[in-house]
């Protein structure tokens, strides 16, 4: 008999509020794991895409809760990043990362698409899973892998 019941088929709102609620959860085991707060990068002043000047990282302007962080979760994949586009509020934000790309290391680059380097990770297959809470100014940005200079994710940071 192929007839379903239906409390098995979620509406697609339900599905995703599912998705969110699970997202949030992981991120605050990563939080309370990693005590990543007091680590957290704010990457300050408006960027002129004219200039290639680096954005440098500065201390931590306030510790926030946990409910006020919002996470943007990166898969590497053997074919690359997943999703290859984020858009997003300014302000800090977890960005975690996933490497199920079978590589042995993933070494991930977070730049301007103008070209200044902000920041590079190396993500060894023995720990595939990063995550940082960080604060970009509006602007584009890009998230690379050394080695496979097609893997692109877009970042695109919108004024509040």
């Amino acid at each position: 008999m192929n007839s379903r019941h239906p409390s098995h088929t979620l509406p697609v709102f339900l599905k995703m509020t599912l998705l969110v609620t699970v997202v949030a959860a992981i991120a605050g085991i990563a939080l309370a794991r990693r005590s990543i707060f007091p680590s957290m990068i704010v990457f300050s002043a408006p960027v002129n895409a004219a200039k290639s000047e680096a954005v440098t990282p500065v201390a931590a302007q306030r510790q926030r809760t946990i409910a006020n962080i919002e996470a943007e979760l990166v898969t590497v994949t053997p074919h690359g990043f997943e999703p290859q586009q984020i858009t997003r509020p300014s302000g800090a934000f977890l960005l975690m990362l996933d490497n199920r790309s079978g590589l042995r290391q993933v070494n991930l680059g977070l730049s301007l698409e103008a070209g200044a380097q902000l920041r590079e990770v190396p993500v060894p297959r023995e720990q595939p899973d990063w995550s940082e809470v960080i604060a970009l100014p509006p602007g584009r940005y890009v998230l690379t892998e050394a080695d496979h200079p097609r893997w692109l994710c877009r970042l695109t940071i919108t004024a509040l």
